[in-house]
């Protein structure tokens, strides 16, 4: 039971990413480059952390399976207390990070459950 512990707070600091990012460019870039930072985050470097994330948690599905559905949340919550609003269209972000960290799990779970066959299978005789 404590190996879980050990994994939820490896998994909590690392899903920290999504809250202190948004809150830095909404507090100390202004104007119309805060805007730039903020679409560059929601568009590519959430998703490629979403990615890793759930290819992470695929690895060790019976333990990590949490991970997506924490980092979709903290996502979500990070992103309304930064903008200080509660805009449905994060919803939709949310809802697309939960679904590329879940895909890429069950990716990375198919894949890894793979090549278990095919070393199980080159290894009898």
């Amino acid at each position: 039971m404590k190996t879980i512990y050990k994994h939820l707070g490896v998994a909590l600091a690392c899903t920290a990413f999504f809250l202190i990012p948004p809150f830095w460019a909404v507090r100390f870039v202004e104007g119309h480059a805060g805007i730039g930072v903020m679409l560059l985050l929601f568009l590519v470097i959430d998703p490629l952390y979403a990615l890793g994330m759930g290819i992470l948690a695929g690895l060790r599905v019976r333990r990590f399976w949490y991970v997506p559905v924490l980092n979709a949340f903290l996502f979500w919550a990070g992103a309304c207390l930064s903008l200080e609003e509660m805009n449905p269209d994060f919803l939709v972000y949310t809802l697309a990070y939960l679904l590329i960290g879940g895909v890429a799990a069950a990716a990375a779970r198919g894949i890894a459950w793979a090549a278990q066959k095919h070393k199980e299978k080159k290894a009898a005789p």
